[in-house]
């Protein structure tokens, strides 16, 4: 490296190391990840998008209702503005409030701020009315850089709202295996799995999970893939316990541990999780987070 690098590159780990990170920042960030609150300020990640959102309301069925949140100076007519002190990330922010919409659970990566004055019904109206010092982007002049910000922003928001990972199960594993003459010793022996086992799985009562999906991919002459779209559907809890975003660590190691996309992690830690479910002698109040505690600990020795 030649001295004028040398030079630059001093001066830039110098001025890092000047820079303060606020404590309120540095709090949230090294939390331990929790489920979403009206008022949080998140980082939002699917595949290539990423958006940071501001939490209005939790719905059902693990979604929220956010409003993208931007540094930039573009805004509209329905832009809020909030000063710097309204939030721990102690910078003006601008909430695109026109683009407020429904996004799941599994979309959030990680909480990076909150509100510091948050009213009881977070609306557009009722946040500028408990914070001194809003503004809104009505009276700016409109511009092409702002409505081409805005159809950025839109387009995000799209592909964060359309992100889907739960498949619905065909339940049709035991049409297949009688389709291809699969016997359910024959799957005993193929999976190493006992009698009562092989029989549930045969039965299509029991999920196949990734790896014997790929065990039985090949000698059934399809795609592992096709192998797990025919098992019986996921149970809501599994995959309410899998969107939740404390989760998203385990599954990203998950995933890099077997060289897969996060999608096809989740996919594998939900059907190990029902596998192992099925194999637990206590089935009456089955806690599904204690469950899920235990795959993970299994899988990723911890």
């Amino acid at each position: 490296m030649s001295s004028v690098h040398t030079t630059a590159y001093q001066r830039l780990v110098a001025a890092a190391a000047g820079l303060k990170v606020p404590d309120a920042v540095h709090r949230v960030a090294t939390a331990p990840p929790q489920d979403p609150r009206p008022g949080q300020i998140w980082r939002a990640a699917w595949e290539d998008t990423i958006q940071l959102l501001l939490i209005t309301t939790i719905g059902d069925d693990d979604t929220v209702r956010a409003v993208p949140t931007s540094f930039e100076r573009y805004v509209d007519s329905d832009t809020l503005l909030l000063p710097a002190q309204a939030t721990t990330l102690e910078q003006p922010l601008a909430l695109w409030w026109g683009l407020e919409t429904t996004l799941p659970w599994c979309v959030l990566d990680r909480q990076v701020g909150e509100l510091t004055n948050r009213p009881d019904i977070l609306t557009s109206r009722t946040l500028a009315d408990a914070i001194a010092g809003t503004k809104r982007g009505s009276g700016a002049l409109p511009s092409a850089a702002a409505d081409e910000y805005r159809a950025v922003l839109a387009d995000r928001l799209e592909a964060l709202a359309s992100a889907q990972w739960a498949p619905q199960g065909a339940g049709g594993l035991s049409q297949l295996f009688r389709a291809h003459a699969i016997t359910a010793p024959q799957l005993a022996a193929a999976l190493n799995l006992l009698p009562p086992q092989a029989l549930a799985v045969w039965r299509g009562q029991q999920a196949l999970t990734a790896d014997q999906a790929a065990a039985l991919a090949e000698r059934l002459g399809q795609p592992a893939g096709y192998l797990l779209a025919a098992n019986p559907a996921l149970p809501p809890v599994v995959v309410h316990e899998l969107n939740r975003p404390l989760r998203r660590t385990q599954i990203k190691e998950l995933a890099a541990q077997y060289d897969e996309t996060e999608r096809d992690g989740r996919l594998r830690a939900a059907y190990g999780i029902f596998t192992l479910a099925a194999r637990d002698d206590d089935r009456a109040q089955p806690n599904w987070t204690a469950r899920t505690d235990r795959y993970f600990e299994l899988i990723l020795d911890k």
